[in-house]
Protein backbone atom coordinates (compact mmCIF):
# COMPACT_ATOMS: atom_id res chain seq x y z
CA UNK A 1 0.00 0.00 0.00
CA UNK A 2 1.48 3.38 -0.91
CA UNK A 3 1.05 6.81 0.72
CA UNK A 4 -1.60 7.83 -1.79
CA UNK A 5 -3.68 4.81 -0.87
CA UNK A 6 -3.33 5.43 2.87
CA UNK A 7 -4.11 9.14 2.76
CA UNK A 8 -7.07 8.94 0.41
CA UNK A 9 -9.11 6.22 2.07
CA UNK A 10 -12.61 7.41 1.30
CA UNK A 11 -15.50 5.68 -0.41
CA UNK A 12 -17.07 7.60 -3.31
CA UNK A 13 -20.51 8.97 -2.54
CA UNK A 14 -23.42 7.60 -4.57
CA UNK A 15 -24.01 9.54 -7.77
CA UNK A 16 -27.74 9.74 -7.09
CA UNK A 17 -29.22 10.21 -3.63
CA UNK A 18 -32.93 9.64 -3.19
CA UNK A 19 -34.79 11.80 -0.71
CA UNK A 20 -35.37 9.80 2.45
CA UNK A 21 -38.83 9.42 3.90
CA UNK A 22 -39.62 11.22 7.13
CA UNK A 23 -39.46 8.63 9.89
CA UNK A 24 -40.73 8.61 13.44
CA UNK A 25 -37.16 9.25 14.61
CA UNK A 26 -36.93 12.28 12.29
CA UNK A 27 -40.14 13.68 13.76
CA UNK A 28 -38.78 13.13 17.28
CA UNK A 29 -35.66 15.11 16.41
CA UNK A 30 -37.75 17.89 14.89
CA UNK A 31 -39.75 18.13 18.12
CA UNK A 32 -36.55 18.18 20.17
CA UNK A 33 -35.18 21.02 18.04
CA UNK A 34 -38.43 22.96 18.48
CA UNK A 35 -38.08 22.67 22.26
CA UNK A 36 -34.44 23.76 22.02
CA UNK A 37 -35.52 26.86 20.14
CA UNK A 38 -37.83 27.84 22.98
CA UNK A 39 -35.11 27.28 25.58
CA UNK A 40 -32.63 29.34 23.56
CA UNK A 41 -35.10 32.21 23.26
CA UNK A 42 -35.75 32.08 27.03
CA UNK A 43 -32.01 31.74 27.76
CA UNK A 44 -32.74 28.79 30.05
CA UNK A 45 -30.33 26.11 31.28
CA UNK A 46 -30.81 22.59 29.95
CA UNK A 47 -28.93 19.40 29.24
CA UNK A 48 -28.75 17.17 26.20
CA UNK A 49 -27.87 13.59 27.03
CA UNK A 50 -26.74 11.22 24.28
CA UNK A 51 -26.41 7.46 24.68
CA UNK A 52 -26.29 4.84 21.94
CA UNK A 53 -27.50 7.38 19.38
CA UNK A 54 -30.60 8.31 21.41
CA UNK A 55 -31.08 11.89 22.58
CA UNK A 56 -32.68 13.20 25.77
CA UNK A 57 -33.31 16.89 26.46
CA UNK A 58 -33.70 17.71 30.16
CA UNK A 59 -34.77 21.06 31.63
CA UNK A 60 -37.10 22.52 34.26
CA UNK A 61 -39.65 23.19 31.51
CA UNK A 62 -39.40 20.16 29.24
CA UNK A 63 -38.26 16.57 29.07
CA UNK A 64 -38.08 15.04 25.60
CA UNK A 65 -36.49 11.84 24.32
CA UNK A 66 -35.77 10.44 20.89
CA UNK A 67 -35.45 6.73 20.22
CA UNK A 68 -34.05 4.92 17.24
CA UNK A 69 -35.97 1.91 16.05
CA UNK A 70 -34.61 -1.19 17.73
CA UNK A 71 -32.96 -3.93 15.70
CA UNK A 72 -33.29 -6.67 18.31
CA UNK A 73 -35.97 -9.14 19.33
CA UNK A 74 -37.32 -9.19 22.88
CA UNK A 75 -35.25 -12.30 23.61
CA UNK A 76 -32.10 -10.59 22.31
CA UNK A 77 -32.69 -7.48 24.40
CA UNK A 78 -33.14 -9.67 27.47
CA UNK A 79 -29.96 -11.54 26.55
CA UNK A 80 -27.93 -8.29 26.21
CA UNK A 81 -29.19 -7.17 29.62
CA UNK A 82 -28.41 -10.56 31.21
CA UNK A 83 -24.80 -10.54 29.97
CA UNK A 84 -24.17 -7.18 31.61
CA UNK A 85 -25.99 -8.27 34.79
CA UNK A 86 -23.81 -11.39 35.06
CA UNK A 87 -20.60 -9.39 34.66
CA UNK A 88 -21.68 -6.74 37.17
CA UNK A 89 -23.03 -9.21 39.74
CA UNK A 90 -19.89 -11.35 39.67
CA UNK A 91 -17.55 -8.34 39.42
CA UNK A 92 -15.63 -9.96 36.59
CA UNK A 93 -13.85 -6.67 35.92
CA UNK A 94 -12.13 -6.87 39.36
CA UNK A 95 -10.29 -10.07 38.51
CA UNK A 96 -6.54 -9.31 38.83
CA UNK A 97 -5.85 -10.67 35.34
CA UNK A 98 -7.93 -7.77 33.98
CA UNK A 99 -7.10 -5.06 36.52
CA UNK A 100 -3.37 -5.63 36.17
CA UNK A 101 -3.46 -5.64 32.37
CA UNK A 102 -5.15 -2.51 31.09
CA UNK A 103 -5.82 -2.42 27.34
CA UNK A 104 -6.54 0.75 25.34
CA UNK A 105 -8.08 1.32 21.89
CA UNK A 106 -4.72 2.25 20.37
CA UNK A 107 -3.41 -1.20 21.34
CA UNK A 108 -5.86 -2.88 18.97
CA UNK A 109 -5.74 -3.36 15.20
CA UNK A 110 -9.12 -4.27 13.75
CA UNK A 111 -7.68 -4.28 10.23
CA UNK A 112 -4.28 -4.69 8.59
CA UNK A 113 -3.52 -4.59 4.89
CA UNK A 114 -0.40 -5.81 3.08
CA UNK A 115 1.61 -3.21 1.19
CA UNK A 116 0.94 -4.02 -2.44
CA UNK A 117 1.24 -1.99 -5.68
CA UNK A 118 -1.73 0.10 -6.76
CA UNK A 119 -3.86 -1.90 -9.20
CA UNK A 120 -2.66 -5.27 -7.90
CA UNK A 121 -5.06 -8.11 -8.72
CA UNK A 122 -5.03 -11.26 -6.60
CA UNK A 123 -6.52 -14.40 -8.13
CA UNK A 124 -7.23 -17.71 -6.43
CA UNK A 125 -7.47 -16.36 -2.92
CA UNK A 126 -9.38 -17.45 0.15
CA UNK A 127 -10.68 -16.28 3.51
CA UNK A 128 -10.33 -18.11 6.81
CA UNK A 129 -12.26 -16.61 9.70
CA UNK A 130 -12.72 -17.38 13.37
CA UNK A 131 -16.11 -18.79 14.28
CA UNK A 132 -17.95 -16.36 16.64
CA UNK A 133 -14.60 -14.82 17.54
CA UNK A 134 -15.53 -12.29 20.22
CA UNK A 135 -18.05 -14.53 21.94
CA UNK A 136 -15.62 -17.44 22.05
CA UNK A 137 -12.89 -15.13 23.37
CA UNK A 138 -15.14 -13.80 26.14
CA UNK A 139 -15.74 -17.39 27.22
CA UNK A 140 -12.06 -18.34 27.08
CA UNK A 141 -11.14 -15.31 29.21
CA UNK A 142 -13.80 -16.11 31.81
CA UNK A 143 -15.87 -12.99 31.15
CA UNK A 144 -19.01 -15.11 30.59
CA UNK A 145 -19.85 -18.52 32.05
CA UNK A 146 -20.82 -21.78 30.35
CA UNK A 147 -24.55 -21.09 30.64
CA UNK A 148 -24.34 -17.69 28.94
CA UNK A 149 -21.90 -19.06 26.38
CA UNK A 150 -24.28 -21.81 25.29
CA UNK A 151 -27.25 -19.45 25.32
CA UNK A 152 -25.47 -16.98 23.05
CA UNK A 153 -23.97 -19.49 20.64
CA UNK A 154 -25.08 -19.80 17.03
CA UNK A 155 -28.66 -20.85 16.46
CA UNK A 156 -29.94 -19.07 19.56
CA UNK A 157 -28.86 -15.42 19.44
CA UNK A 158 -27.78 -13.36 16.41
CA UNK A 159 -24.15 -12.37 15.86
CA UNK A 160 -25.13 -8.72 16.13
CA UNK A 161 -26.77 -9.22 19.53
CA UNK A 162 -23.77 -11.17 20.83
CA UNK A 163 -21.40 -8.42 19.78
CA UNK A 164 -23.63 -5.71 21.22
CA UNK A 165 -23.85 -7.55 24.55
CA UNK A 166 -20.06 -7.39 24.83
CA UNK A 167 -19.39 -4.12 23.02
CA UNK A 168 -21.89 -2.21 25.15
CA UNK A 169 -19.47 -2.67 28.06
CA UNK A 170 -17.51 0.18 26.46
CA UNK A 171 -20.45 2.48 25.80
CA UNK A 172 -20.19 6.16 26.71
CA UNK A 173 -22.86 8.63 27.79
CA UNK A 174 -22.40 12.24 26.66
CA UNK A 175 -23.85 15.15 28.69
CA UNK A 176 -23.93 18.58 27.01
CA UNK A 177 -24.95 21.36 29.40
CA UNK A 178 -26.25 24.58 27.84
CA UNK A 179 -27.56 27.96 28.90
CA UNK A 180 -29.47 29.28 25.98
CA UNK A 181 -27.15 28.86 23.02
CA UNK A 182 -23.96 28.78 25.08
CA UNK A 183 -22.32 25.46 25.87
CA UNK A 184 -21.35 25.48 29.57
CA UNK A 185 -19.84 22.03 29.99
CA UNK A 186 -19.36 18.63 28.38
CA UNK A 187 -19.24 15.51 30.55
CA UNK A 188 -18.56 12.01 29.28
CA UNK A 189 -19.57 9.13 31.53
CA UNK A 190 -17.66 5.91 31.00
CA UNK A 191 -16.80 2.81 33.00
CA UNK A 192 -13.07 2.13 32.53
CA UNK A 193 -13.12 -1.28 34.22
CA UNK A 194 -15.91 -2.52 31.95
CA UNK A 195 -14.25 -0.91 28.93
CA UNK A 196 -11.13 -2.88 29.72
CA UNK A 197 -13.03 -6.17 29.38
CA UNK A 198 -14.17 -5.25 25.88
CA UNK A 199 -10.75 -4.01 24.79
CA UNK A 200 -9.14 -7.14 26.23
CA UNK A 201 -11.40 -9.28 24.04
CA UNK A 202 -10.57 -7.21 20.95
CA UNK A 203 -6.84 -7.29 21.72
CA UNK A 204 -6.84 -11.09 21.98
CA UNK A 205 -8.45 -11.44 18.53
CA UNK A 206 -6.04 -8.84 17.11
CA UNK A 207 -3.02 -10.68 18.54
CA UNK A 208 -4.17 -13.98 17.06
CA UNK A 209 -4.62 -12.38 13.64
CA UNK A 210 -1.12 -10.95 13.77
CA UNK A 211 0.25 -14.39 14.60
CA UNK A 212 -1.40 -15.72 11.43
CA UNK A 213 0.18 -12.86 9.45
CA UNK A 214 3.61 -13.93 10.70
CA UNK A 215 2.89 -17.53 9.67
CA UNK A 216 1.73 -16.56 6.17
CA UNK A 217 4.53 -14.16 5.32
CA UNK A 218 4.25 -12.72 1.80
CA UNK A 219 1.05 -14.73 1.10
CA UNK A 220 -0.92 -12.51 3.52
CA UNK A 221 -3.25 -9.98 1.82
CA UNK A 222 -5.39 -8.41 4.57
CA UNK A 223 -7.45 -9.16 7.64
CA UNK A 224 -10.68 -7.53 8.72
CA UNK A 225 -11.69 -8.04 12.37
CA UNK A 226 -11.92 -11.85 12.54
CA UNK A 227 -11.41 -12.87 8.91
CA UNK A 228 -8.01 -13.14 7.17
CA UNK A 229 -7.45 -13.22 3.40
CA UNK A 230 -4.51 -14.96 1.74
CA UNK A 231 -3.29 -16.69 -1.40
CA UNK A 232 -5.22 -19.93 -1.61
CA UNK A 233 -2.90 -22.87 -1.10
CA UNK A 234 -3.39 -25.91 1.17
CA UNK A 235 -0.25 -24.92 3.07
CA UNK A 236 -1.55 -21.39 3.81
CA UNK A 237 -4.95 -22.60 4.92
CA UNK A 238 -3.31 -25.15 7.22
CA UNK A 239 -1.03 -22.47 8.72
CA UNK A 240 -3.98 -20.19 9.49
CA UNK A 241 -6.20 -22.92 10.90
CA UNK A 242 -3.38 -24.30 13.05
CA UNK A 243 -2.90 -20.92 14.71
CA UNK A 244 -6.62 -20.69 15.39
CA UNK A 245 -6.71 -24.24 16.78
CA UNK A 246 -3.76 -23.50 19.06
CA UNK A 247 -5.73 -20.59 20.52
CA UNK A 248 -8.86 -22.72 20.96
CA UNK A 249 -10.86 -21.36 18.02
CA UNK A 250 -12.84 -23.10 15.32
CA UNK A 251 -12.60 -21.52 11.87
CA UNK A 252 -14.29 -21.51 8.48
CA UNK A 253 -12.78 -21.59 4.99
CA UNK A 254 -14.17 -19.74 1.97
CA UNK A 255 -12.83 -19.48 -1.58
CA UNK A 256 -12.64 -15.98 -3.07
CA UNK A 257 -12.60 -15.29 -6.79
CA UNK A 258 -10.33 -12.23 -6.74
CA UNK A 259 -9.23 -9.14 -4.81
CA UNK A 260 -8.59 -5.92 -6.77
CA UNK A 261 -6.65 -3.04 -5.18
CA UNK A 262 -7.39 0.52 -6.34
CA UNK A 263 -6.96 4.11 -5.17
CA UNK A 264 -9.99 4.11 -2.90
CA UNK A 265 -9.42 0.70 -1.36
CA UNK A 266 -9.96 -2.82 -2.58
CA UNK A 267 -12.82 -4.89 -3.94
CA UNK A 268 -13.39 -8.49 -2.91
CA UNK A 269 -15.25 -10.58 -5.48
CA UNK A 270 -16.82 -13.73 -4.13
CA UNK A 271 -18.00 -16.33 -6.59
CA UNK A 272 -21.20 -15.25 -8.28
CA UNK A 273 -22.30 -11.61 -8.26
CA UNK A 274 -21.35 -10.81 -4.67
CA UNK A 275 -18.77 -8.03 -4.22
CA UNK A 276 -17.63 -6.26 -1.07
CA UNK A 277 -15.92 -2.88 -0.97
CA UNK A 278 -13.25 -2.14 1.62
CA UNK A 279 -11.22 1.00 2.19
CA UNK A 280 -7.77 1.49 3.65
CA UNK A 281 -7.11 2.22 7.32
CA UNK A 282 -6.22 5.88 7.90
CA UNK A 283 -2.90 7.10 9.30
CA UNK A 284 -1.60 10.50 10.35
CA UNK A 285 1.68 12.01 9.15
CA UNK A 286 3.59 10.19 11.92
CA UNK A 287 2.28 6.85 10.70
CA UNK A 288 -0.07 6.28 13.62
CA UNK A 289 -3.47 4.75 12.98
CA UNK A 290 -6.14 7.39 13.64
CA UNK A 291 -9.23 5.51 12.56
CA UNK A 292 -10.32 2.59 10.43
CA UNK A 293 -12.92 2.77 7.72
CA UNK A 294 -15.26 -0.13 7.21
CA UNK A 295 -18.35 -1.48 5.53
CA UNK A 296 -18.01 -5.05 6.69
CA UNK A 297 -20.93 -5.50 9.10
CA UNK A 298 -19.01 -6.89 12.07
CA UNK A 299 -16.28 -4.23 11.89
CA UNK A 300 -18.91 -1.52 11.40
CA UNK A 301 -20.77 -2.51 14.54
CA UNK A 302 -17.62 -2.88 16.61
CA UNK A 303 -16.42 0.56 15.55
CA UNK A 304 -19.81 2.12 16.27
CA UNK A 305 -20.08 0.63 19.74
CA UNK A 306 -16.54 1.46 20.77
CA UNK A 307 -15.46 4.60 18.92
CA UNK A 308 -18.55 6.54 17.86
CA UNK A 309 -18.00 10.25 18.45
CA UNK A 310 -20.95 12.58 18.04
CA UNK A 311 -20.10 16.16 17.11
CA UNK A 312 -23.31 17.33 18.67
CA UNK A 313 -22.23 20.79 19.81
CA UNK A 314 -21.47 22.35 16.42
CA UNK A 315 -24.57 20.80 14.90
CA UNK A 316 -26.87 22.09 17.63
CA UNK A 317 -25.35 25.57 17.66
CA UNK A 318 -25.72 25.81 13.88
CA UNK A 319 -29.37 24.77 14.03
CA UNK A 320 -29.98 27.10 16.96
CA UNK A 321 -28.74 30.06 14.92
CA UNK A 322 -30.91 29.06 11.97
CA UNK A 323 -34.00 28.67 14.18
CA UNK A 324 -33.48 31.94 16.07
CA UNK A 325 -33.24 33.87 12.80
CA UNK A 326 -36.65 32.55 11.67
Amino acid sequence: MNDTQENNAKIDAPKEVKKAKTTKTDRQHEKLMAIQKILVELDKEYEIKVINGNFELISDLFVHKTFKKGDYTVDELRFIKDVRFYIMKNEIYLDPKFQENQVFPEDIHYVRVARVPLGKLFKNVCEVDIDQAYWETAYQLGIIDEKLYQRGSKGHISKKARLTALGSLAKKTYHYKFKGEKLLDTIIDREPLLENLWFTICKRVSDVMNEVIAALGSDFIFYWVDGIYMNNTPENVTKAMNVFINWGYQSKFKRINQIQFHEKGFTVNDYGEITREFCYPKYNQKGNKIDYAENFELAKLANKVVNEKIDLVSQIKKEFRQDVKK
